[in-house]
């Protein structure tokens, strides 16, 4: 799965494209943000599509223009039971492209 991220600061938004990869019958891809070693938190499932948006909290666009990190799991239908990722993680990086 690969996912080029653009984020817009103006906005408070997280633009995706999906270059590659299907998520598959039943599943969702669910987007974190990860900052060092702390536990990821989810960002929320992206919508179905080639491309989205999605709003990103005061609080995480601090941590992204410190250089946080985003990555996407591959989730059970309506995004992870737990708040953290159960699936396996398909793409991670920073925002020029995951």
């Amino acid at each position: 799965v690969k996912y080029l991220a653009v984020y817009d600061a103006a906005r408070h938004e997280v633009g995706l494209s999906l270059v590659s990869g299907e998520r598959g019958a039943g599943k969702d891809f669910e987007l974190w943000m990860i900052e060092g070693k702390n536990a990821p938190v989810s960002m929320g499932v992206i919508p179905v599509g080639q491309t989205a948006r999605m709003a990103v909290a005061p609080a995480i666009q601090q941590k992204l223009a410190q250089g946080a990190v985003l990555a996407v799991s591959l989730e059970p239908t309506g995004g992870s039971p737990t708040g953290q990722p159960t699936g396996p993680v398909v793409a991670a990086g920073d925002l020029k492209g995951i």
